[in-house]
C-alpha cells in the first residue's frame, strides 16, 4: 500500500512513504505532482501545528532518540493498517464470521516519524471473506483458526537500510540481469525473489558491507527467512533432486536463463532466453487415473479416476528470428503442471519448458552447435543433409543450397519474404566468420531453416541439427567406367574453366562457358559422369530435363533462363539431362521445333557456367551445336569388363558401409564374373543390387550372390520378352535402323 511521505525530505521511499538522508544509486525521483502536493499540505499542518503550540505555551514534543533500527509489521484490513493482526470472530447477530483487528493506525505518516527506529516494514494483506471449507476456519476443539495473508510486500523505510541493501546488490552477480526493473522505493512483493537469489552469497559479502549495513542486512534476511525460509529450503531441496511443485515453480525460472523446451512434442528443442519472471494465469481440473510406481515402472491402478489440477504460468522470453537477417522475436510461453494433488511433485524435465542448467549436458552440446551451424547458414551456403531414414547404400546425404536472400526472391509470397527484420548484429559481425562472442547468444536460434533441394527442385524446412558439411566425393570420378585418356580429358576441360580469368571472345559474357555432350545408350555412364565433375570440381549439381524446363518455346526461354541464371548464382554444375528434345535437327516444316532449337541455341551462345548435356539420340543431331560444344564423348555399351568394375565398385561400397554382418561379400566376389557376364548396363546393375538386398531383408537372410542371381533372372525375362517381341534385335540394332545412334560391333 502507498502511504504519503513527509515534506522538506531528499528522497521519496516504498509504500510507507517516509524518506531520509541521501538518494542511494538505485532511487528513483519522484514526478508525481500529487505527492508532492499532498507533501506540501503535511508541511504545513506541521508548521501549523508547531505555531499553535508556541502560542499556547505547550512546549513541542521532544524527539525522540533514534533507538536500535529493527523491522515492523503491518496488517492490512478492507484497506486499512492495524498493528495487531486480525482474528475470525463471530457479528453481533452470531450467525455471520467476520474478521476483526482492534488495534488501526490512523496516521501512518504520523506513526513513522514518531518511530524513526523502523527500518523496514511488511504489510500482509488478508481477505475478510470465510474460507469456503469450514475446517479451514475452525480448528477441532472448535475454536477459530488465525487467518493466513493473501499478499505480503516489503518495504524500505530507513535511509540507512536503503543504503545498505543498495550496497549488497551491488555485489551480488548478474543482479541485474536477474531484476532488471528492481527498485529499491517500490514495494516489492513476496516471496522476495530478491532475496532468495541474494541469500548465498551474503555471508560471504557482509564484511565488505559497513558495521550498520551488516546488521540491517542481517535483520532483513531474517524476517524475510521467519516466514519464507522453509519455503525457500523446500524449494531449493525440490531443485536439488531435479523435481518442482507447482508452488515452487517461481523459484526455478530467472531472467536472463536460457530454457529449452523437453522435446516431447516430436520436436527438436528449442532454446529462448528469459526476459522477466513467471507469472501464475490459471488453474483447471480434468479427470487423471492414480498412478502408482514399481521396480517395472509406473502403472495405473483399476481404480476410480481421481480428478488432477492443471496449473498454467506464463513467461516472457525471447529468441532468434531469421529472414536473412537476425532479429529478437519477443513472446510468452505458458508454463503447463498437471497435478493430481496440490502437494505433487514433477521431475523439471518433463515440463514442457525449463532452465538450461537441469538439461542433461548433451542438450547444451546440441544447441551450441546448432547455432554454430546456423551462424555458418546466414549466408548462401550449400550443405548436405541428413535423414532420419533412407537407404545408404545409395542415397549418401540429400544436398541443398541455403540461400534467403534467393528465397525471399523466389518465394516471395511467404511470411520470410515479407518480414523485413532489421538486423540486431550489423553489418560487419555479419560479415565475420566467427560467431558473436555474447553469452549464449546463438543458443537460441531457431531450429529450422528454409533450403532449396537440388535434386527434387523444391524448397524445402530443413532442422539445422541434420545438417553438416559437404564431404566431396573425389573417388566419384576415379569410379567412373570409362577410357583414362576420356577421363583425363575431361579433367583438364573442368580445371581449366575453374581457373579461368576471361574468354578470348569479343562479346562480354559470350561464349565463356563450357558445354560437353555426353551420347550414347541408356546406363553406359553419362549422368555419373556429370556427377563425378561436380564432385571433383567441389561444385553443387544442378539437373534439369526437358520435363522440368517444357517444350514450349517461350516457356523454354523464361525456364531455361531462370535455370541459368541459379546456375551462376549458386555457382553450379549445371546437367541438361536427355536433351535430345533441344538438340534435334530443325526441319523447315515444323516451325514449333525450330523456334524451341533457336531459344536453346541462344540460351547456350551467353551460358558461361560448366552445362553438360547427355543424349541417345545424336543421329538427329541440329549441325548448329557443334560449335557451341566443347567436347563431345561417346559412351559405348558396357562389355564384361567395365561391367566388371561396376559390380566392384559396388560391393567396395557395401564394404565401406559396414555391411559385412548382413552381406556375404565374398560369396559375391567369388561369382563376380558370372554376373559379369550378364548383358546389363550400369542402371541395370543398381537395380538388381536394390532388389536383391530387399528379397534379403524380407527374408530375414544374410545378402549373397543367390538373391542376386535371382533378382537378375526375373529381370531377364522381361528383357526376353521384348527381344523375342522385336524378332531379336536389340534396342541399339533399332536405334540404328531409325539412324538414332550406331549399334555397337561386339564388347563381350
Amino acid at each position: 500500500m502507498r502511504y504519503r511521505q513527509p515534506p522538506k525530505q531528499q528522497r521519496s521511499v516504498p509504500s510507507h512513504g517516509i524518506a531520509f538522508g541521501i538518494t542511494p544509486s538505485r532511487a528513483k525521483k519522484n514526478d508525481n505532482p500529487s505527492e508532492a502536493i499532498l507533501a506540501e499540505l503535511e508541511a504545513l499542518r506541521t508548521e501549523n501545528e508547531q505555531l499553535r503550540r508556541r502560542a499556547i505555551g505547550t512546549p513541542a514534543p521532544t524527539q525522540l532518540a533514534v533507538p536500535a533500527y529493527t523491522g515492523k509489521v503491518f496488517h492490512i484490513l478492507q484497506g486499512k493498517v492495524y498493528l495487531d493482526a486480525p482474528r475470525w470472530d463471530s457479528d453481533a447477530g452470531g450467525s455471520h464470521v467476520v474478521l476483526r483487528a482492534s488495534n488501526p493506525v490512523p496516521n501512518m505518516g504520523y506513526y513513522l516519524e514518531r518511530h524513526p527506529e523502523i527500518a523496514f516494514a511488511i504489510d500482509k494483506g488478508y481477505d475478510e471473506r470465510p474460507p469456503e471449507d469450514f475446517r479451514e476456519l475452525v480448528t477441532t476443539d472448535g475454536l477459530y483458526r488465525s487467518p493466513r495473508p493473501t499478499t505480503q510486500s516489503l518495504s524500505l523505510i530507513a535511509p540507512a537500510m536503503l543504503d545498505a541493501v543498495d550496497q549488497l546488490i551491488q555485489h551480488i552477480p548478474r543482479f541485474d540481469d536477474y531484476f532488471p526493473n528492481f527498485d529499491l522505493q517500490e514495494e516489492i512483493p513476496a516471496p522476495y525473489m530478491f532475496m532468495y537469489y541474494s541469500a548465498p552469497f551474503i555471508s560471504e559479502l557482509l564484511p565488505r558491507l559497513d558495521i550498520l549495513s551488516q546488521d540491517l542486512i542481517r535483520q532483513l534476511k531474517a524476517t524475510i527467512e521467519q516466514s519464507h525460509g522453509s519455503e525457500y529450503e523446500s524449494a531449493k531441496l525440490k531443485a536439488e533432486q531435479g523435481r518442482v511443485t507447482h508452488n515452487h515453480l517461481h523459484y526455478l525460472f530467472r531472467p536472463g536463463d536460457v530454457l529449452v523446451s523437453n522435446g516431447a512434442d516430436g520436436h527438436a528443442p528449442q532454446a529462448y532466453i528469459a526476459t522477466g519472471w513467471v507469472q501464475r494465469r490459471a488453474a483447471g481440473s480434468g479427470n487423471k487415473q492414480k498412478k502408482s510406481s514399481s521396480k517395472h515402472g509406473d502403472r495405473t491402478n483399476g481404480g476410480p479416476s481421481r480428478k488432477s489440477t492443471q496449473y498454467i504460468w506464463d513467461i516472457p522470453v525471447w529468441y532468434w528470428d531469421f529472414d536473412g537477417s537476425f532479429a529478437k522475436h519477443q513472446t510468452r510461453i505458458d508454463i503447463v503442471m498437471s497435478l493430481g494433488y496440490e502437494e505433487d511433485s514433477i521431475r523439471i524435465r518433463d515440463l514442457n519448458i525449463y532452465p538450461i542448467r537441469y538439461a542433461d549436458e548433451e542438450i547444451r552440446t546440441l544447441l551450441e552447435k546448432r547455432g554454430k551451424t546456423f551462424w555458418s547458414l546466414r549466408h548462401r551456403k550449400f550443405i548436405s543433409y541428413m535423414r532420419s531414414e533412407g537407404d545408404e547404400l545409395y542415397n549418401i546425404e540429400d544436398r541443398y543450397m541455403v540461400d534467403t536472400e534467393a528465397y525471399k526472391m523466389i518465394c516471395p509470397d511467404t511470411k520470410i519474404a515479407q518480414q523485413h527484420l532489421r538486423n540486431a548484429f550489423g553489418a560487419v559481425a555479419m560479415a565475420l566468420d566467427e560467431p558473436p562472442e555474447e553469452r549464449d547468444v546463438l543458443l537460441v536460434v531457431p531450429t529450422t531453416i528454409m533450403a532449396h533441394n537440388l535434386e527434387e527442385k523444391q524448397w524445402s524446412e530443413l532442422l539445422v541439427d541434420r545438417i553438416t558439411d559437404v564431404t566431396w566425393n573425389k573417388q566419384a570420378f576415379k569410379d567412373l567406367v570409362a577410357e583414362p585418356e576420356t577421363k583425363e580429358l575431361v579433367q583438364a576441360l573442368v580445371m581449366k574453366q575453374l581457373n579461368a580469368k576471361r574468354s578470348t571472345d569479343f562479346v562480354a559474357g559470350k561464349g565463356n562457358g563450357l558445354i560437353m555432350l555426353l551420347h550414347g545408350a541408356p546406363g553406359t555412364g553419362k549422368t555419373f559422369t556429370a556427377e563425378g565433375v561436380a564432385e571433383f570440381a567441389e561444385k553443387p549439381l544442378l539437373r534439369v530435363t526437358c520435363g522440368d524446363i517444357g517444350t514450349d518455346a517461350e516457356v523454354v526461354d523464361q525456364r531455361l533462363r531462370a535455370t541459368f541464371r541459379l546456375g551462376k548464382l549458386w555457382d553450379c554444375v549445371v546437367l541438361l539431362d536427355e536433351a535430345d528434345v533441344f538438340l534435334e535437327e530443325r526441319d523447315m516444316k515444323d516451325l514449333k521445333r525450330n523456334a524451341l532449337v533457336s531459344v536453346f541455341l541462344r540460351a547456350l551462345e551467353y551460358y558461361d557456367g560448366i552445362l553438360i548435356l547427355t543424349s541417345n539420340r545424336v543421329g538427329t543431331f541440329d549441325e548448329a551445336f557443334k560449335s557451341r560444344i566443347q567436347l563431345a564423348l561417346h559412351y559405348d555399351n558396357l562389355g564384361f569388363i567395365q561391367r566388371k568394375k561396376i559390380w566392384r565398385n559396388f560391393i567396395a561400397r557395401m564394404k565401406s558401409l559396414e555391411e559385412s554382418s548382413t552381406t556375404d561379400l565374398e560369396d559375391i566376389l567369388d561369382h563376380i564374373d558370372e554376373l559379369s557376364k550378364e548383358p546389363m548396363n550400369g542402371r541395370e546393375i543398381r537395380n538388381a543390387i536394390t532388389i536383391a538386398r530387399q528379397l534379403a531383408q524380407f527374408r530375414e537372410q544374410c545378402f549373397q550372390y543367390s538373391h542376386l542371381k535371382h533378382a537378375i533372372s526375373v529381370g531377364n525375362r522381361f528383357s526376353k520378352y521384348l527381344k523375342d517381341l522385336r524378332m531379336n534385335l536389340t534396342d541399339d540394332m533399332i536405334k540404328q535402323e531409325d539412324g538414332i545412334r550406331l549399334a555397337p560391333a561386339g564388347l563381350e
